[in-house]
C-alpha cells in the first residue's frame, strides 16, 4: 500500500508542474515569436510590458507544495520498500 501511494504522490505533482510550466512557456514563446513581451498579469502579449518574472516567483506556492508532496511520496515509497523487505524471484525459492 505504501509503495503504490508513494508512487502516486511522487509522480502526480511533478506531472502537474510540467503541464503548468509548459503552458506558461508556450504562452511566452508565442509572444516572443510575435516580437512582443508576455504580460503574466493579463496573460496576453503586450508591446510595452516589462520582462516577466520567473515561473517560480509567480507560482511559488505551487512549486513548493508540489515538491514537498513529491518528497513525501518518495519517503512513502522508501518506507513501503523497507516494509516489504527482500524477496526472491519465484524460481530461486
Amino acid at each position: 500500500m505504501w509503495l503504490k501511494a508513494g508512487s502516486i504522490l511522487f509522480t502526480l505533482p511533478v506531472i502537474l508542474l510540467l503541464v503548468v510550466y509548459s503552458n506558461d512557456m508556450s504562452a511566452i514563446s508565442d509572444c516572443l515569436a510575435q516580437e512582443l513581451t508576455y504580460d503574466p498579469e493579463t496573460g496576453k502579449c503586450s508591446p510595452d510590458a516589462d520582462t516577466p518574472a520567473t515561473f517560480y516567483l509567480r507560482h511559488t506556492l505551487l512549486v513548493n507544495l508540489s515538491l514537498l508532496v513529491s518528497i513525501l511520496g518518495s519517503l512513502a515509497m522508501t518506507w513501503g520498500m523497507m516494509l516489504k523487505g527482500l524477496t526472491r524471484a519465484p524460481e530461486e525459492r
